[in-house]
């Protein structure tokens, strides 16, 4: 596919104000998931850290103060070794839900001596609950083991709430970076998208002002050519005019069978004359054809037959008219004339030596519409050519009749003048069909003011 110069400048621009935007979406997503990243780790590691150390430190600070009343005698020591056993279970439980947290990164640094700590000072004051053990020379060794285990839990809680510190403001950092960044991607998107807004509105500025001075040099192309043609139909029709004075002389001396050939050879000239007369009118119109104009379709090809009737003869060819009497189309009669004229010779001239060698010419109403259909058991014409056959100075493969491949580039340029189109169907080796589609002349007429 090939693309102009302005779609491919608004291409370029569209393509890259998406990339940007597309860029501005990807980096965004990528700080979201660092902020979402430092948000987990802060929810299921340092917050669940600091909890379950500061529990841990009240637990131990609770069994330093049991082991006073441990060493007083009656109830209240009971009591005291009572709590004592449940602290330190607890103690156990919160101290292990914290070994099974994710690490912060150098925590498990902490932990031999945590562990360590926190261990021999259960299982002291586990002793000092048996009424054996409970001296006072072993509470106070117990107590040294508490106050051993509490100062590592506060070297570790420490070192949690520092991490969680350094988390929380990478979290304000990378917020406030990302911020700042999408904010200045999005003006640099916002600029590349009117930069490119811009490029693609002068590219599209330019080619208008070229398409603009193009179809004035077409239109100034076409109408010299108009002149011209005018100037040569004008020039076709006087010598026309010396030949048809001539022949009307001649019918007064000459015998049956030669006036039958005069008069053959006048009412061709008269449609000729038509022809010339209807192109002159097409150029002097600036190629606007009249859309008043009408002419009675099975008139025009009944007289066409009529008058190819020595050529069908010569080529041994066989023509059938299945003509509608009622169908009038919304052109002159000589721009009608040219179109039949030039789809009954093509038939004619590309016949082919088959053996079946017929010509049907039919007209019928398609809904708005006047169709003719000009059928021969000619070779067909092959795939490729048929998308291209109604185009100028385009002519077969093998071709041996003389032309200048115009015939049917005049049928296409005079149907679609007047609102018409054109088109075929073919097979290789059995035939074609070229139809013609013309405004109904009825229909036009009936149509609101």
């Amino acid at each position: 596919m090939v693309f102009e110069r302005h779609h491919s400048t608004l291409i370029v621009a569209s393509l890259v104000t998406v990339a940007s935007f597309i860029g501005v979406a990807a980096y965004t997503q990528n700080r979201l998931a660092r902020l979402d990243a430092l948000s987990s780790t802060i929810e299921t590691n340092a917050v669940p850290s600091i909890h379950y150390l500061s529990r841990a430190a009240v637990q131990l600070t609770r069994l330093n103060q049991l082991l006073d009343d441990m060493s007083a005698p009656g109830p209240k020591r009971a009591a005291a070794i009572a709590a004592a056993k449940e602290e330190i279970s607890a103690l156990q439980n919160d101290v292990d839900a914290y070994v099974l947290l994710p690490t912060l990164p150098g925590e498990r640094n902490f932990w031999a001596a945590l562990r360590a700590d926190v261990g021999r000072a259960v299982q002291l004051v586990r002793q000092s609950t048996d009424v054996e053990n409970a001296s006072e020379h072993n509470l106070e060794i117990a107590d040294d083991a508490i106050d051993r285990a509490l100062r590592s839990v506060l070297v570790t809680l420490d070192f949690d709430v520092k991490q969680s510190q350094d988390l929380a403001r990478e979290v304000r950092n990378t917020r406030a970076a990302t911020l700042r960044a999408v904010i200045t991607l999005d003006s640099v998107a916002t600029a590349v998208a009117l930069i490119g807004l811009v490029a693609a509105y002068r590219a599209s500025r330019s080619h208008d002002a070229l398409l603009r001075n193009h179809n004035a040099l077409l239109d100034a192309r076409v109408h010299e050519l108009d002149s011209f043609a005018g100037r040569v139909a004008h020039d076709v029709l006087s010598p026309l005019g010396t030949v048809a004075t001539g022949l009307s002389l001649l019918t007064r001396s000459t015998d049956v069978g030669g006036r039958t050939y005069i008069e053959r050879s006048q009412r061709a000239l008269t449609r000729v004359q038509q022809l010339v007369e209807a192109l002159l009118t097409f150029a002097r119109s600036g190629a606007r054809p009249d859309g008043t104009s009408t002419c009675s379709s099975d008139v025009v090809l009944k007289a066409l037959a009529a008058d190819a009737a020595d050529a069908l003869d010569n080529a041994r060819i066989e023509v059938v008219l299945d003509l509608n009497e009622h169908l009038d189309v919304r052109c002159s009669t000589g721009v009608f004339t040219s179109i039949c004229q030039n789809l009954l010779r093509n038939a004619i001239k590309y016949m082919g030596n088959g053996s079946t060698r017929r010509i049907v010419v039919r007209t019928k109403g398609v809904g708005s519409t006047v169709r003719i259909e000009v059928e021969d058991t000619g070779p067909g014409i092959p795939v490729g050519l048929q998308k291209v056959v109604f185009d100028p100075f385009v002519r077969g493969p093998q071709e041996v009749a003389d032309g200048t491949g115009l015939g049917l580039a005049t049928v296409k340029r005079l149907a679609e003048a007047h609102g018409g189109r054109v088109g075929l169907q073919s097979t290789v080796g059995v035939g074609s069909v070229f139809w013609v589609e013309l405004p109904l002349a009825s229909d036009f007429h009936n149509q609101p003011a």
